[in-house]
């Protein structure tokens, strides 16, 4: 009789398939949370520098807008005429057509109240009416308030009657009540109406209706007036002194105010598109070499006329030189009582007016005891210059002539959004590379701490292998005794040292020189000794025997057996020297005080206190060009940073 059973049933077979998919669901389960708390960490620990990434890819205007614009973006501009002047595009929703546009001005109006359709008016206590808020009511912003004892009862104030207010149901006005430019109802005859034996104090003036009788009630609200872009081809850069009031012009849906030019025979009318400060600059280079300084007894009449090919209005006078040499114009760049800063006038060519409001960040510089300033990174267009601020800033107006204005209208500001396109902008990074910080460009100040890593590479390797490999294999009295001094001086604050090596630095007269900041490292690094000496006491020493059986001497054994056994160790070396010089920032801005000699920490945190307020791509540009030697050493080299930070733990 067969006594024996099957080793498993349907039902176990069952079960067993139902616990191994439990098993490798709850494995799957363990596996995406862990991923999912990784990826998290990661995004956490990335997201400042991806934001700084992407932010030099941006303009200014885009890096702390709210909300955040993500994906780097191009506002932009179309050129006004034949000047350096841009102008913004915008915009605007049109019968559900989005349009482009241009800023033409602004308009103001205000509410007013047809006095012939006002009726039911009620006197008030004025402790009976609520705080004033503004509303709008259809297309129209009011006044309105609440009454204490029925707030669902909204009433507009139309004058006070002593304690009492005069006011109307909101429901009562809104027949009654329209929006008119404020300047119109500024501009009409004084007028006293009376409505229900109230007399209120208004303004006649003329609609398509006729003339009407209005009471102002406010609140005043301005509009903005926008255009088609084509209007800024034919934008004229005149003086504002030149311009005189016209009268206002319909055009298209609103009305503009238009100018005359005083000077102009033929009378032709214009808009204007801005009044701001303008400034002459000329380009820093024409300055340093064609400039010079003409003593004022050397130096004739002088008259302001247009100078160079872009028409400046500046100083001009006659220069006679001492000697043989014929008198011949100048133009003054920079007036002064004993002498004056001047250039020949047929060397005028980069003169030119820029937006004062350009050029705030321009620094001061001097020729011979003439100062005047100068502004770094000064962009027009494409190019990048620096330029000097020269003669007197004068009020311009931006002016096309009517005629080219064919299309108007007016519409709320917070109805306007930039016309953008997504472009990822690499100006920020020129820009950096090309601005001024106290008189040295970022390449310097990277040369600077390539040469330094380099020098402090050099030394560590050499002095820490040979301490180390000694420390590691020769047998000498007391090493014991010296490596725990060695170890000691790790537990020295650096900022107890500061004051000691700066004065003996000082005396070596090594201040304001690279020196201070890479001849140490020829004299050895406790850490580094520390984490050599471990790796070297792990390398067998038959291999060291066999060398000396063939005649090798310590050098030689130290060269040939130990170095090309130990790369990884002094890969590492490099690396942690490379990392703590490279992001050296107290020794360098103790000891230096010459930009030319600043490395890349120095040098940025200069550029933030000079430009940090006003060119945040470059600044952040520059930022994103520091990190990246690092970010690229860790990874082409992240192997041998893991083993070294392994090393560190190894038994002696």
């Amino acid at each position: 009789m067969d006594t024996s059973r099957p080793l498993s049933t349907p039902r176990a077979q069952s079960s067993l398939k139902t616990l191994r998919a439990s098993k490798q669901w709850q494995s799957a389960l363990r596996l995406f949370l862990s991923y999912t708390v990784l990826l998290f960490g990661a995004a956490f620990m990335l997201f400042p520098m991806l934001w700084m990434l992407s932010s030099s890819f941006k303009p200014t205007w885009q890096i702390f807008t709210d909300p955040p614009i993500w994906i780097p973006q191009e506002w932009e501009h179309v050129r006004a005429g034949n000047t350096n002047r841009m102008l913004s595009l915008w915009r605007v929703d049109v019968d559900g057509e989005s349009r482009q546009v241009i800023e033409i001005g602004t308009r103001r109006y205000t509410t007013v109240v047809d006095g012939s359709l006002l009726q039911n008016l009620q006197s008030i206590p004025g402790d009976q009416i609520g705080e004033a808020a503004s509303t709008l009511v259809g297309t129209t912003l009011l006044n309105v308030r609440p009454l204490v004892s029925d707030s669902a009862t909204q009433v507009v104030a139309l004058a006070r009657d002593g304690d009492n207010m005069v006011v109307a149901n909101l429901s009562d006005i809104q027949a009654a009540v329209s929006r008119l430019p404020l300047d119109e109802v500024n501009a009409g005859e004084r007028a006293d109406i009376t409505v229900e034996g109230v007399e209120f104090r208004g303004r006649e003036v003329t609609t398509d209706a006729g003339i009407v009788q209005v009471i102002p009630l406010g609140p005043e609200s301005a509009l903005t007036i926008v255009g088609p872009p084509e209007i800024a081809a034919d934008a004229i850069l005149v003086p504002a002194e030149q311009l005189q009031d016209a009268d206002f012009a319909s055009i298209g849906d609103t009305e503009l105010r238009l100018s005359h030019l005083v000077d102009d025979t033929s009378a032709t009318p214009y808009v204007t598109l801005s009044l701001e400060s303008w400034q002459p600059v000329i380009n820093e280079e024409a300055v340093d070499t064609l400039a010079f300084i003409a003593p004022a007894q050397l130096l004739g009449e002088r008259e302001i006329v247009p100078v160079g090919p872009n028409d400046v209005a500046m100083q001009v006078t006659e220069y006679t030189p001492e000697g043989d040499e014929a008198p011949y114009d100048v133009t003054i760049l920079i007036s002064g009582t004993a002498s004056s800063l001047v250039i020949p006038a047929d060397q005028t060519n980069s003169l030119r007016l820029a937006q004062l409001g350009g050029l705030t960040s321009a620094r001061g510089d001097s020729f011979g005891r003439i100062a005047y300033r100068v502004q770094d990174g000064f962009v027009e267009g494409e190019a990048l210059n620096s330029v000097a601020l020269v003669g007197d800033p004068r009020d311009m107006a931006l002016i096309v002539p009517q005629t080219a204005v064919t299309d108007a209208f007016d519409v709320s500001p917070d109805q306007m959004q930039r016309s953008t396109h997504t472009e990822f902008r690499l100006d920020g990074y020129r820009e950096a590379l090309e601005t001024k910080v106290a008189e040295t460009q970022f390449p310097t100040f990277f040369k600077n701490s390539f040469l330094l890593v380099f020098l402090n590479c050099l030394g560590h390797v050499l002095s820490c292998v040979v301490t180390a490999y000694a420390f590691a294999r020769l047998r000498a009295p007391g090493k014991g005794f010296l490596f725990l001094i060695l170890l000691s001086t790790m537990m020295l604050p650096f900022p107890v040292t500061i004051v000691p090596l700066y004065e003996l630095f000082r005396d070596m007269g090594l201040i304001n020189t690279l020196g201070p900041l890479f001849i140490r490292s020829f004299f050895g690094n406790a850490f580094l000794i520390f984490m050599l000496r471990q790796f070297f006491a792990s390398i067998p020493r038959e291999l060291e025997e066999a060398a000396r059986i063939d005649g090798a001497n310590v050098l030689q054994i130290l060269w040939n057996v130990i170095v090309p056994l130990s790369k990884p160790a002094i890969a590492t070396v490099i690396i942690f020297t490379f990392w703590w010089y490279w992001n050296s920032f107290l020794e360098p801005f103790i000891y230096l005080s010459s930009p030319e000699l600043f490395p890349v920490s120095v040098g940025l945190n200069f550029f933030k206190d000079q430009y940090g307020t006003i060119y945040f791509d470059r600044l952040i540009a520059a930022s994103v060009m520091s990190m990246v030697p690092m970010i690229v050493l860790f990874f082409f080299a992240q192997r041998y940073f893991i083993e070294g930070i392994q090393l560190t733990g190894m038994k002696g």
